[in-house]
C-alpha cells in the first residue's frame, strides 16, 4: 500500500482520538478533571501535547514499550536528565533522507508540570494515532480514582490488614503505649469532642487533635510495629514511606514524589503517613542541605500544617537521631514519644510472644540474659534458636517439638560473640 494512502487527515485523527479518550474516561470514571490533549495542525505538520500527572522511571519505562510496540524503526534522539526524546526511522534503515520528518515523541520531567509533546510532518498513520491514545491512557489511567495504586507506584507501601495485630502483640512499653493511646488513638476515634472542646476554648477554631507526630528510638524497638497497631484501632490505612521510595536522581522529582504521596492519602479519605527514617530524608539546615533536600523540607514542612489536608491523615515520622532533624521540623511535630529498648521484665514478655512454651524462669533468665538487645533482635535469637533445633530434629528424624532453653541461650551467647 502506498504511504500516502495509509495517513488519515487531520480531522478524521482529532475526532478518532477524542471519541476513543472519552471512552476511556466514561469506563474508568473520570469525568471533568483531565483534559483531552491539545491537537494542532500548523505549517503542515501535526502536534499533539498532554500533561502528564506524574512523572516516575517506572512510567517513563511503560512510554518506551509502548513506542516499541507501534513503532517498528526507532532510535533515540536524547537521554538526558529531564528530557527523553525518540525519532521514528525510516521503513529502510539505509535510507536517512527526511528522518526528521518522522513522528517524534518527546517527554518532559524537568519541572513539576511534565508533559508528553508528539508532532510529525504531515498526517499521522493508523498505527501512530494508536500510539497517541495508548500513550496518553497509560499516562492517566491511575491518576484520578486509584489513589492505592498511585501510592504503589510511588513506592509507598499500603497496609491495610492491620487488625490482625494488636497491643499483645507488642510486649512490654506500656508507658509508650498509654502516651500513643492518650495523645493519638483517642483523638482519631473521638473527633466531635476534641473539636467542641476547641471550639469553646479558642477565639478561633483550630483543631487540637495531632497533626504529626514523631517516634525516636534505636532500630527494632517497635516503632513500625506500634503505628501499624495504631492503624488497626482507628481503622485507617498505614501508608509505609521509605526513604528510597522518595529520592529520585532527577531534579525536583524526590520532592514532588512526597507531595503526591500526601495528595493520594487526601483522594483516599485519610491515611496514616509512616515516613521511616525521616533524619535521612530531611537533615538540619545547620548542616551543608543539598537543594534537592530543601525543597523536600518545604513540601514537608507545608503538608504538616495542614495546608490542603484531610484532618484524617496523621503524619508518623520515625528517627534514631532526633538532634539531625531541622529545627522547623521539629516544630512540626506535636509530640515526641520516645521508644526505648526494653529492661529485663519487657525482654522476657518478648521472649514469651516467641518462646511461650518454655516456663516463667526460663523466660526470666532469657529476658536478664539478653541486655541491651531490641524486640526485633530477640526475635532473630528465637528464629535463629528453632532452626538449629529443627536441624537436630532431621538429622535425628524425630518428631517435631519445640527447642529446650538450652537452644535459646546459645543462640544468644552467640548473638554477641558475633557482635
Amino acid at each position: 500500500m502506498n504511504l500516502e494512502n495509509s495517513l488519515i487527515s487531520y480531522d478524521k485523527m482529532k475526532i478518532q482520538i477524542e471519541q476513543s479518550l472519552n471512552s476511556f474516561f466514561e469506563k474508568n470514571n473520570i469525568l471533568d478533571r483531565i483534559s483531552l490533549p491539545a491537537i494542532s495542525f500548523e505549517k503542515g505538520a501535526t502536534s499533539v501535547s498532554f500533561p502528564t500527572p506524574t512523572s516516575s522511571e517506572s512510567l517513563l519505562f511503560n512510554f518506551l514499550d509502548l513506542i516499541k510496540r507501534f513503532i517498528k524503526n526507532v532510535r533515540i534522539h536524547s537521554f538526558e536528565s529531564g528530557y527523553y526524546a525518540f525519532q521514528a526511522l525510516n521503513g529502510n534503515l539505509f535510507k536517512t533522507e527526511n528522518v526528521l520528518d518522522n513522528i517524534k515523541i518527546e517527554f518532559f520531567v524537568l519541572t513539576l508540570s511534565s508533559r508528553v509533546e508528539i508532532t510529525k510532518k504531515g498526517n499521522l498513520t493508523q498505527e501512530e494515532i494508536n500510539l497517541v491514545i495508548e500513550l496518553f491512557k497509560i499516562a492517566n489511567k491511575d491518576s484520578s480514582n486509584n489513589p492505592a495504586s498511585r501510592l504503589i507506584k510511588l513506592g509507598a507501601s499500603l497496609i491495610k490488614d492491620n487488625e490482625d495485630i494488636s497491643w499483645d502483640y507488642m510486649a512490654g512499653y506500656e508507658v509508650v503505649k498509654k502516651k500513643i493511646r492518650e495523645s493519638i488513638i483517642m483523638p482519631l476515634q473521638n473527633p466531635n469532642i476534641y473539636d467542641s472542646v476547641a471550639k469553646m476554648t479558642r477565639k478561633v477554631f483550630e483543631s487540637n487533635r495531632p497533626n504529626a507526630i514523631l517516634f525516636e528510638g534505636g532500630p527494632g524497638v517497635g516503632k513500625t510495629t506500634a503505628a501499624r497497631i495504631i492503624a488497626g484501632e482507628v481503622n485507617i490505612p498505614l501508608v509505609y514511606v521509605p526513604v528510597e521510595s522518595i529520592m529520585s536522581k532527577w531534579y525536583g522529582q524526590s520532592s514532588q514524589n512526597l507531595s503526591d504521596i500526601f495528595d493520594a492519602c487526601d483522594d483516599m479519605g485519610g491515611a496514616i503517613i509512616f515516613l521511616d527514617e525521616i533524619d535521612s530524608l530531611v537533615g538540619s539546615r545547620d548542616q551543608n542541605m543539598f537543594e534537592a533536600t530543601r525543597r523536600i523540607l518545604s513540601v514537608l514542612l507545608r503538608k504538616l500544617d495542614g495546608i490542603d489536608s484531610t484532618a484524617k491523615t496523621l503524619t508518623i515520622g520515625a528517627t534514631n537521631r532526633k538532634m539531625d532533624l531541622d529545627h522547623a521540623l521539629l516544630s512540626r511535630f506535636d509530640q515526641t514519644i520516645n521508644f526505648p529498648l526494653p529492661n529485663s521484665v519487657e525482654r522476657g514478655a518478648i521472649f514469651h510472644n516467641y518462646a511461650h512454651h518454655l516456663d516463667a524462669e526460663s523466660i526470666a533468665i532469657l529476658g536478664e540474659r539478653a541486655k541491651n538487645l531490641s524486640g526485633r533482635t530477640i526475635k532473630d535469637v528465637c528464629e535463629l534458636a528453632e532452626r538449629r533445633w529443627v536441624r537436630k530434629l532431621l538429622i535425628q528424624k524425630t518428631e517435631p517439638t519445640p527447642p529446650p532453653i538450652e537452644y535459646y541461650k546459645q543462640a544468644l551467647k552467640n548473638w554477641f560473640s558475633e557482635q
